[in-house]
């Protein structure tokens, strides 16, 4: 997989990022590692979280995302 330089930086990351919104909330830890995994495995190695994701959702306060990767 071709990676690119991220901004100015020296990182490298794939050309498509893994939207991780569901990760440990609508998709549970082994359908999220299993997605993960799959991920990886495909030589992709960046992934798009933020805290606010689930925070609005009922009974959620953000977070969820980023605490099971």
């Amino acid at each position: 997989m071709q990676k690119r330089r991220l901004g100015r930086t020296d990182l490298t990351i794939a050309p498509l990022v893994l939207g991780g919104n569901v990760f440990g909330w609508t998709a549970d830890e082994k359908t999220s590692f299993d997605l993960l995994d799959r991920f990886v495995g495909a030589g992709l190695n960046a992934i798009d979280t933020a805290e606010a994701y689930s925070r609005w959702g009922s009974r959620h306060k953000g977070g969820a995302s980023e605490t099971l990767i």
